[in-house]
Order: C-alpha cells, then sequence, then structure tokens
C-alpha cells in the first residue's frame, strides 16, 4: 500500500489562536457550549467546482453499481464539500469531542492537497541523501528536531500540534494517529518554506541521478543498469509531478496567512 501524505490548510488565528483559549475555556468551565458558540461563528467555504466534482463521482459510482461502503464514502466527501456538517443544525447537535474534531479540521477537504506516495520521491530530490541505509525512504529529522531543514519541515511539519490544557492536540490529523505520523507548520514557517520551495528548479534534479544510481549499486540488491535507471526515471517523474502540488499548498497558506498541517496516513 504504502505511506500517503495531505498537506492540509489550517486557519491558524480562528482554529489555533482563538480556537485554542476557547477549548480551554469550555474545558474548565466544563461547558462545551462555549464551542459550540464559537463554531457557529466560524466561517463556512464551500468551492462550487469541489461540489461539482464529488457530485459527478458520486452519480457515476451509483451508475456502475458500486460497493456501497465506496458509495457511502463518497457522499460522505459530498456532505463535507457542500459544508453539510458546519451548519448549526448539526453543530447544536454534536457532543464536546465531535464539536472538537470540527474545530481541528475545520472545511478540510476544501484547504487538502495530496502528495500521495510521491513525497518519499520528492523528498530525496529536494534534499538528496548520501546513504544506503534506506535508499527508497532514509531517515530525515524528525518533527521539532534542530536539524530540520527547511524542506523538511514542509513535508513532515516544524513543530507537534498545539495542545490544550488536557494535553490533547487543537488540529486533528485526518491521517494516522500514531506517535510521527503529523506535524504543523504556523504561518510564518510556511512563508520561510515558499521562499525557500522558490528556488528550486526541478529541472537541475537530472544533476543528481549518478548519486541516486550509485547509492542502488551500492545497496547489493542485484539491479541491473537497466533497472537502476528504470527506477530512478519513475522517482524522477514522480518527484517532478509532486513538487507543483507542494508549492502551490505553500502559495496558498502564505496568500491567506494560515498554517499547514502534514499528515501521514499508514
Amino acid at each position: 500500500m504504502g505511506i500517503t501524505l495531505d498537506l492540509r490548510l489550517v486557519d491558524h488565528e480562528r482554529i489555533v489562536v482563538r480556537g485554542l483559549p476557547v477549548v480551554n475555556d469550555a474545558i474548565r468551565g466544563k461547558d462545551p457550549g462555549i464551542l459550540r458558540e464559537y463554531l457557529l461563528t466560524l466561517p463556512i467555504e464551500v468551492d462550487p467546482e469541489l461540489v461539482e466534482y464529488h457530485t459527478e463521482r458520486l452519480t457515476r459510482l451509483r451508475e456502475f453499481t458500486a460497493p456501497e461502503e465506496i458509495v457511502q464514502a463518497a457522499e460522505r466527501f459530498l456532505a463535507f464539500a457542500k459544508g453539510e456538517p458546519y451548519q448549526p443544525a448539526k453543530i447544536e447537535q454534536s457532543t464536546f469531542d465531535e464539536l472538537r474534531q470540527l474545530l481541528g479540521t475545520w472545511c478540510w477537504l476544501n484547504h487538502s492537497y495530496s502528495l500521495d506516495k510521491s513525497w518519499q520521491n520528492l523528498h530525496w530530490f529536494l534534499e538528496p541523501v548520501d546513504g544506503t541505509d534506506d535508499v527508497t525512504c532514509p531517515q530525515y529529522p524528525e518533527v521539532g528536531d534542530p536539524g530540520q531543514s527547511v524542506f523538511c519541515k514542509g513535508l513532515k511539519g516544524a513543530i507537534p500540534y498545539p495542545k490544550d490544557d488536557l494535553g490533547d492536540p487543537i488540529i486533528r490529523t485526518l491521517g494516522s494517529t500514531e506517535p510521527g505520523c503529523s506535524g504543523y507548520n504556523p504561518p510564518e514557517t510556511c512563508k520561510v518554506i515558499y521562499e525557500a520551495l522558490q528556488r528550486v528548479d526541478p529541472a537541475d534534479w537530472g544533476e543528481l541521478v549518478p548519486l541516486r544510481s550509485d547509492l542502488y549499486w551500492r545497496t547489493g540488491w542485484g539491479l541491473t543498469e537497466d533497472d537502476i535507471a528504470i527506477l530512478i526515471e519513475d522517482e524522477l517523474t514522480f518527484a517532478r509531478d509532486a513538487f507543483p502540488i507542494l508549492v502551490a499548498a505553500y502559495a496558498r497558506a502564505v496568500e491567506k496567512g494560515f498554517g499547514v498541517s502534514c499528515e501521514y496516513s499508514l
């Protein structure tokens, strides 16, 4: 299956700066209504093109009699695209935990950018590592490590999610919840990442092919020259295809003054 990566833009001002104190007030007062009232003030973003896409997808799935679980998943996506879970009637019926989840993933479908499994190839060509411990998925510094590069922050997050008085994250990942599967870049970090990405030219990555080829030779996996050439050609294609998505995510984050949540799914 492989590990996938989604970048999700986060309204830092409303979710972290203002939302976190609201959650803490609700915790201290044991009053979910405090958070409920705050959620009712948040803007609901609906993208007509996204609604149209998910409407057409659901129609096709029904036409081809797709399995029920797939149809139900498509129905949920369409509901989120329309903003249905954020309507007052839904919020009024939600439990405190559900309200926390809504806040921490607010309008997530409109703000998500998928790098799928290509993040691994993209990371290496952005930040080549000369080592054979794990050629296909080398180990880079973890979230919060002082040794993180700007590109490592861009793909992993610079800091853990901010936490409330109970020690729970204010931002809620839509990926895996295991340790190391999520991280966050506040708006000021997003600006630094975006500026660094502006200086990258994927056309130059061809110069890294000899190093990448040498790494595969040194693994002792018994790969032929043709095998290695095909592998690297695919990796380079995946990296170059993923790069514009990475740039688009951080460009949009900077434009809106948002943060970026890096969310891995195992």
